[in-house]
């Protein structure tokens, strides 16, 4: 084996333990969901009400961005099967900050669109996905279940933190600081940890380089596997789920019932319902991703069926509760689902590929719902749309796992 020398690792030679690693990798997607995600919609209706702008134009950004970033998925995943998570992951982290500080400064439409959609294709590389595939990679597939849960622990505080962190520093500094406020945090926090916590492609082990031509052939019949379509599709109808709801959860809470406090501590509700969810995971590890995933898809719908409940406190609370639990299990199915279900090779490049038609629907979706109810004139109409996607999630996913595999 090659000694590394100190200009591969500068001023980092110490290589972090698995602990480390799941530790380190956690707190980093903490911070990027935060300060690149989550935050979004409540910066979007500060600024509706600040700049005079349409919700429906500033959430066309938003959808424009999430299109961008298909254009990135599979290279992404290519780039990380090759070993080059490291450099990916930490160069994306101080870019999105870079581009938050732009964004306190806009003025205009167009620049708004411009600093959204290099966002859109950063979070591309720093959202669970590529998280996914690094552990894969460097822990290998059978230590990946519980690394992968353990970092959606920690990421599972993200909207429990930086939701009220974030509604605090707009009441009190602005958007324009607010959005400074996240990019510092983003750079001081995010962006050294990716560094450390990701081995470079010199100090991974041989053993996991996906070089073999014969590991590459094995992508074919994958393409060809009717479970990995309706996978696929189950995982776009989440992904079109989890964005739509992210996205308008606030507004649409906030149009149900004018208390804001009642709505923002909803919300932070969801943080902690996927972190239990996920603790049950570890404690239950015979439970099969199968089981898993019926379980948290058929959950779904019955939270979205609850928002037509009269409000109050408690069925928001209720709604993000349930949301939480089943997307903190969907989460970790769909990160083991291409290991398991699919194929234990290449896992960034099959994930690349099904992260096109998802990053698309999860484009999609905010703009839809956006514009659906804005015909509707009613939240009714989000909240119907919402239900049917949800139903999808748990429809398609059982027949995907009753579809035979391609050995």
């Amino acid at each position: 084996m090659r000694r590394t020398s100190d200009l591969t690792l500068p001023r980092m030679k110490v290589l972090p333990t698995k602990r480390g690693f799941v530790a380190a990798l956690g707190l980093s997607q903490l911070v990027s969901w935060g300060t690149l995600y989550y935050s979004f919609p409540l910066i979007a209706e500060t600024m509706v009400n600040d700049m005079g702008w349409s919700r429906g134009d500033i959430y066309g950004a938003a959808t424009l961005g999430l299109l961008a970033a298909v254009l990135a998925a599979y290279p992404i995943g290519a780039m990380i099967d090759h070993g080059h998570g490291r450099k990916l992951m930490g160069g994306a982290t101080i870019a999105a900050s870079l581009a938050l500080v732009v964004w306190s400064y806009i003025e205009t439409m167009p620049a708004l669109y411009a600093v959204i959609i290099t966002l859109g294709m950063l979070q591309s590389a720093l959202s669970y996905e590529p998280a996914f595939a690094v552990t894969v990679r460097q822990l290998g597939v059978l230590q990946s279940r519980s690394a992968i849960t353990a970092i959606t622990l920690w990421a599972g505080f993200s909207s429990t933190l930086f939701v009220p962190l974030l509604q605090f520093m707009l009441d009190s500094l602005g958007w324009r600081d607010a959005l400074l406020g996240l990019a510092a945090i983003n750079t001081v926090i995010a962006a050294p940890l990716y560094l450390w916590a990701i081995r470079p492609v010199n100090l991974t082990s041989e053993k996991t380089h996906p070089i073999s031509s014969t590991r590459k052939s094995r992508i074919r019949p994958i393409l060809c596997s009717p479970r990995f379509y309706l996978l696929t599709a189950s995982f776009c109808a989440y992904m079109a789920l989890f964005s739509g709801f992210t996205y308008h959860i606030y507004p649409l809470l906030i149009a149900l019932t004018w208390d804001t406090q009642s709505v923002v501590l909803a919300i932070a509700l969801i943080g902690p319902a996927q972190v239990a969810a996920r603790m049950l995971i570890l404690l239950f590890k015979e439970i099969t991703i199968v089981r898993l995933g019926l379980l948290a898809g058929m959950t779904f719908p019955l939270a979205i069926v609850l928002l037509k409940a009269p409000p109050s406190i408690f069925t928001l609370a209720i709604v993000c509760t349930l949301y939480g639990a089943a997307n903190g299990i969907f989460t970790i199915v769909r990160g083991m689902a291409v290991p398991e279900l699919l194929s234990h090779h290449n896992y960034g490049k099959i994930n690349g590929i099904m992260l096109i038609p998802m990053s698309l629907a999860r484009a999609a979706a905010p703009w839809l719902i956006a514009i659906y109810w804005a015909h509707s004139e009613t939240p009714d109409g989000a909240i119907n749309l919402m239900l049917a996607i949800a139903i999808l999630i748990p429809v398609l996913f059982g027949i995907a796992v009753n579809v035979k595999r391609i050995r």
